[in-house]
């Protein structure tokens, strides 16, 4: 049951940093992928960091929510 607490604690962490992210990183730096020789996308920074720590916090926490049932259900 530690191991759950402690995964859930990373979880609420990483969701806390996305959010402090998303106001402190610059907005006019993106990350420009290129679909064809005419077109390309640019996705700002402020948008794909905290995307990336929200959805690593959402596995952290469905993670921890599994080990937590699996340590009640099977004692």
């Amino acid at each position: 049951m530690p191991t759950a607490r402690l995964l859930m604690i990373i979880s609420e962490v990483l969701a806390g940093v996305a959010i402090v992210c998303s106001f402190l990183l610059p907005r006019n730096f993106d990350f420009a992928f290129r679909i064809s020789s005419q077109m390309s996308i640019g996705i700002p920074v402020r948008w794909l960091v905290p995307l990336f720590l929200i959805v690593t916090a959402g596995v952290t926490g469905a993670a921890s929510l599994l080990r937590m049932y699996w340590s009640l259900a099977h004692p």
